[in-house]
């Protein structure tokens, strides 16, 4: 006589030890970078870029494979478009109801570049993601961390590292029950004339999620830059 198996009991979320890593863009494309965490019922986004190539909504990262009100904290490494870009329709025309943080320097050129996106950008009205004053309410829902300030949201500890690359850009630590996970947006390890090269954490992490897009590429060094820079100046004034 054959009995019936019983289903196998789902562990609760914030029991599992599971983590989930899923990319909502940046995913085997330039572009858009949005991902999403998910590790002990915590759920955290980091990134919430456009498609530089795309526009309307076309250009947003994959939200509607996630609900936007159970995620508890969005992390933006930098004011770049590929990075940011989507913010203040995230903030403004979604669900979302966590707690959004950047640098103080992203956050100030954020508002500048995303206004200069919007004037710039030539399609129709009714296709723009959002408007001027939807920017400017988006600024409200965004706070600010320092580098190396550490902050608890629910349980997530977080803090922030010098990522170079441009002004204020970061790369974020994240520790959730003991497990210490690292993001690092964009980064560049070559010191410039107005930016110090990305630090190296003194922490070891568990998961590395990195910026790969000139992953296997060798640059050449600031001093090289330059100086082709001022013989193409010289030679075509």
């Amino acid at each position: 006589m054959s009995t019936k198996r019983k289903p196998e009991t789902q562990v609760p979320a914030e029991e599992s030890d599971q983590l989930i890593i899923r990319p909502l863009g940046a995913g085997q494309e330039v572009g858009r970078s949005c991902i999403m965490i998910e590790f002990k019922g915590k759920k955290i986004m980091l990134d919430c870029g456009i498609h530089p190539g795309l526009s309307g909504m076309d250009a947003l990262p994959f939200v509607d494979l996630i609900e936007a009100d159970e995620i508890d904290l969005l992390l933006i490494s930098h004011f770049h478009l590929d990075h940011c870009g989507a913010l203040p329709w995230f903030l403004l025309k979604t669900s979302f109801k966590g707690r959004c943080f950047m640098t103080h320097a992203t956050k100030a050129i954020y508002r500048w570049l995303l206004s200069d996106y919007i004037k710039v950008s030539n399609i129709a009205t009714e296709q723009m993601l959002y408007t001027e004053s939807d920017l400017e309410a988006s600024m409200d829902k965004i706070e600010t961390i320092n580098f190396h300030e550490e902050k608890d949201i629910l349980g997530i500890k977080f803090w922030a590292y010098n990522a170079g690359h441009v002004l204020g850009a970061a790369m974020f630590m994240l520790e959730i029950a003991g497990v210490k996970i690292l993001y690092t947006g964009d980064f560049s390890r070559q010191e410039d004339r107005h930016l110090m090269a990305a630090e190296i954490p003194n922490i070891h992490p568990d998961v590395l999620i990195t910026e790969s897009t000139y992953g296997t590429h060798i640059h050449e060094k600031r001093e090289e830059r330059e100086f082709v820079g001022i013989n193409v100046r010289h030679t075509y004034p």
